[in-house]
């Protein structure tokens, strides 16, 4: 279905030829997916756009009731999204757009379906019922588009509507699965896994970690990165040794990115007289924690936060600093990152990264190549390896560009999204055979 890459290179085609099986596969499959576009998501969207520039159909279906208007996003995403499936607010509002709604004893047969499994709580059992009500409600759209296969984004609600779409319709489902829905929400992954025609996940160690969980179905669980668009990333400076030494932090101010050690780290660097700056880019409910963390360490001169900020400013501000800090942690409900975005972004500017010994985050930051590893929820050990690269800008600078020649050979999005496209063709016209 797919040439060789860098055969498909030579024919002048984005470096890989899609043939008619895969268009077809495409046509009649849809991504069952969150809020789209947003923002945290752009790993995702980094690989419809680049299906897409491939000639791809990319068919969405979003879990959730309206479309977001972001205008920041590429003409290629909304695109995407003019021609998605949403779920509306409530029931009355989507037959009002589709033609012939599914019986109701049908949808309540796969309700009696999905409760029969062994989910964690009343709680995940009452999220997975309305998987399958959502799925009630936007089965009719889908046959009538000639869908007849499902791939699901994250393990938790997007796979439960999946599944119910699967019952409903009588196809199959598959799913690319993330950190959260993994570690965190972690209901019925087994059952999930054993229904799947496929499970592609983007780090080495949710594949070690799925197949640990399902052995009887490791076979169906693939390694499939994600990827950048490098042709998008702006060429950095080198790192110098002028200025004021930034360290740059990235992420939702949430529990499990761990900004509270980087503060505290800052405090303990601060008090030995280093001179530099930490930079935060971001939002969410920490956001005030944080800032009073600062406060009390009288951190005013030395910690900044800016706020949300558009990628364009985000690759910036990467290119003014000497370090990217990523002081991930599980948090108290077993969230945890997985291999975060920044952190490809980071060192495809050629910036070094202090992370957290966390999840998946060491098959890319290798200590002493591209940058350090710190436990996690350490913030002295965190704050060592922050002062190595602060005071030698020689070394930030050489672990940076190896830290580029890696990711330039792992995680160019071109060189990753051929495999995803070849496990989702292979699934979808599985399923049409089946």
């Amino acid at each position: 279905m797919l040439r060789d890459l860098d055969e498909g290179r030579r024919t002048g085609k984005r470096g890989v030829t899609i043939d008619a099986d895969t268009v077809l596969a495409f046509r009649k499959t849809a991504f069952v997916v969150g809020p789209f576009p947003t923002l945290s998501q752009t790993f995702i969207h980094r690989e419809f756009e680049a299906m897409a520039a491939l000639g791809l159909p990319v068919n969405i279906v979003s879990t959730c009731p309206r479309r977001v208007e972001l205008e920041a996003h590429s003409e290629s995403l909304r695109s995407i999204q003019r021609d998605g499936v949403y779920l509306a607010h409530d029931q009355k509002r989507i037959l009002a757009r589709i033609f012939t709604p599914f019986p109701p004893a049908r949808v309540r047969r796969e309700i009696r379906w999905m409760k029969r499994f062994p989910h964690r709580s009343l709680k995940h059992k009452v999220v997975a019922v309305t998987g399958v009500r959502a799925a009630g409600l936007l089965a009719p759209e889908l046959e009538r588009r000639g869908i007849r296969y499902v791939h699901s984004h994250f393990a938790g609600f997007q796979t439960e509507v999946a599944m119910g779409l699967s019952r409903l319709l009588g196809i199959s489902y598959g799913c690319t699965w993330h950190a959260t829905g993994i570690y965190r929400i972690r209901n019925i992954l087994k059952e999930k896994v054993a229904g799947a025609r496929t499970v592609l996940t983007c780090t080495r160690h949710n594949v070690d970690h799925l197949r640990r969980l399902c052995p009887e179905h490791a076979d169906r669980i693939h390694l499939a990165y994600h990827g950048l668009d490098l042709s998008g990333i702006p060429e950095a400076p080198p790192v110098n040794g002028h200025g004021r030494p930034v360290v740059l932090a990235v992420g939702r101010f949430v529990p499990k990115k761990g900004f509270h050690d980087l503060i505290r780290a800052a405090g303990q660097l601060r008090e030995s007289g280093l001179e530099f700056e930490v930079r935060l880019i971001g939002e969410g409910p920490e956001r005030s924690a944080l800032e009073e963390d600062a406060g009390r360490l009288r951190l005013g001169d030395v910690v900044t936060f800016l706020g949300g900020m558009p990628v364009s400013e985000v690759y910036r501000e990467m290119a003014g600093a000497r370090v990217l800090a990523a002081p991930s942690v599980v948090s108290a409900t077993g969230d945890r990152d997985g291999l975060p975005n920044v952190i490809l972004e980071s060192l495809s500017m050629a910036r070094p990264v202090v992370a957290s010994n966390v999840s998946a985050i060491p098959e890319l930051v290798i200590p002493g190549e591209t940058g350090f590893l710190a436990e996690p929820g350490k913030p002295e050990d965190l704050a060592e390896h922050l002062r190595t690269l602060i005071e030698d800008h020689d070394l930030a600078r050489t672990l940076g560009e190896r830290g580029r020649e890696i990711v330039h050979a792992r995680f160019d999005i071109m060189r990753n999204v051929p495999g995803l496209i070849a496990h989702i063709t292979a699934a979808a016209l599985g399923a049409a055979q089946g």
